[in-house]
């Protein structure tokens, strides 16, 4: 079992770590309610649709890790939790794929990603036993279409984890079904809005003054587009394919996540296990010690042995686990993308290669339409 915690943590100096600042722009958020607190989920089946007509592009982004002051904070392994950050937007992007309204779900580095659907998150608890999550559902306009909070209760039976399988799978589907409610309640129209304001964001920010004109923010405070160039006009034809480019990067960085996931989940697996049962080790340990002392003097010494050597039992996984994460660090890769005319190799965080990679599209687009404020 240690190989395996071990195999996990070695594994995790991927270093596809969130990214707290990025190259583009935030979108302003209108209309965003209180978090609703969802009582722990049941057993929830995955509702399963044909495709949305029109397709809406989904990213889910890495997962705020949640990891502050508080006192269950100070249980929280920092090096597990940067892991469950990026293998949890993993999960739930392959359960909105799974669903079948989405075909294909990105997970992102940043929420600052034009796209006219994204999901972003936060870590309230997580440790094997029970699972809380925060998330947030925000248009392309600013508009907040849904922001909940989410829990789950794991049982025995969940563990071991089998292949294939997840603990907290009813969460995820309940999550499934609230973003295919709230997206399926979009008219047509206004998902064509979506679709076409976010790729109107992106040449904003290889073109400012080419193509900020086209968004302006409504009354409400919703950004909507005030109009949009014809079909055929070079200007969008270059920005359609300058976008797709752009999508190779995503696509590059969500396979890096795909993989880390597939290569270390079941070692995460093992890890809440091990969790899981070292809180039921702490629980029995707590209660017997209490039974202990309303009947001191009915209690054997045999009995007190077997508290204890459940106690001790319970400090050394402990120290185990602490060994494991001490000092850990995570380490940057490189990134390599295939384009038309030759091989681009981006160095560094995942944040510094999106610089980089956003650095060479503008430039690409300034040199191809001679426009001064994008060729930098």
């Amino acid at each position: 079992m240690i190989s395996r915690l071990r195999e996990l943590l070695l594994l995790l100096t991927l270093g596809l770590g969130a990214c707290q600042t990025g190259p583009v722009s935030s979108v302003p958020t209108v209309n965003k309610p209180v978090a609703e607190v969802v009582p722990a989920v049941g057993d929830v089946p995955l509702q399963v649709v044909s495709p949305l007509s029109p397709v809406l592009d989904m990213a889910v982004v890495v997962f705020d890790q949640g990891v502050g002051e508080s006192e269950d904070a100070q249980r929280v392994f920092p090096t597990v939790r940067k892991a469950e950050s990026l293998l949890m937007p993993v999960t739930l992007a392959r359960t909105l794929e799974a669903s079948g309204a989405f075909p294909l779900v990105r997970v992102v580095h940043d929420g600052r990603i034009t796209l006219p659907l994204v999901l972003t998150g936060e870590i309230i608890r997580a440790d094997g036993a029970e699972l809380e999550l925060r998330l947030e559902l925000r248009a392309a306009d600013g508009d907040v279409l849904l922001n909940r909070r989410y829990r789950d209760v794991a049982q025995p039976s969940d563990y071991p984890v089998a292949e294939g399988e997840e603990p907290f799978a009813d969460l995820y589907r309940a999550v499934s079904n609230d973003v295919l409610r709230a997206v399926n309640a979009l008219s047509v129209s206004r998902r064509e809005h979506l679709q076409r304001l976010a790729l109107l964001d992106f040449g904003a920010q290889m073109a400012p003054g080419t193509f900020s004109r086209f968004v302006e923010a409504g009354v409400d405070g919703r950004r909507q587009v005030v109009s949009y160039p014809a079909e055929g006009d070079p200007m969008l034809s270059r920005l359609q394919r300058i976008r797709r480019q752009d999508d190779l990067f995503i696509d590059t960085v969500d396979e890096q996540y795909s993989d880390l996931y597939d290569r270390v989940v079941l070692s995460y697996g093992l890890w809440r296990e091990y969790s899981f049962e070292l809180q039921r080790y702490g629980e029995d340990y707590r209660e017997q010690a209490q039974e202990r002392k309303r009947t001191a003097r009915r209690g054997t010494f045999g009995a007190m042995q077997q508290v204890y050597a459940s106690y001790r039992k319970v400090k050394i996984q402990e120290e185990d686990l602490r060994d494991l994460v001490a000092g850990f660090a995570g380490e940057s890769l490189e990134t390599v993308l295939e384009v038309d005319d030759g091989v681009i190799r981006l160095q560094g965080s995942v944040d510094e290669r999106y610089a980089q990679w956003r650095s060479i599209m503008e430039r690409i687009y300034g040199l191809e339409s001679a426009v001064p404020d994008a060729a930098r």
